[in-house]
């Protein structure tokens, strides 16, 4: 059974912030650092086992091409993602979104 993906509020923002930061440094970057996220959420729909595992359940996956990570758990009903954000990031920065 397949586990839809649902995000936190806060993660539409993480990817415009990304998005924007990368379309400041050469239009049209932001856009293909959207397309990365995508495509490694929808790997992360495929496979949802895959990924670094924390102590608490929480997995991380990198985005391809760029220093972002993709922070989520697999839940009962759908597999949650917290948080996508540059990888040197202070994990106390997102970890009360979970």
């Amino acid at each position: 059974m397949t586990l839809p993906l649902r995000f936190r509020p806060e993660v539409v923002g993480d990817l415009q912030a990304g998005a924007d930061w990368y379309d400041a440094r050469r239009a049209g970057l932001g856009g293909e650092f959207l397309e990365e996220c995508q495509a490694a959420l929808d790997g992360i729909a495929k496979l949802p086992q895959q990924g670094t595992v924390q102590p608490d359940g929480l997995r991380s996956v990198r985005v391809r091409r760029f220093p972002y990570v993709i922070h989520f758990r697999i839940e009962s009903s759908a597999i949650v993602v917290f948080a996508i954000l540059f990888g040197g990031r202070d994990p106390s920065a997102w970890r009360d979104r979970v």
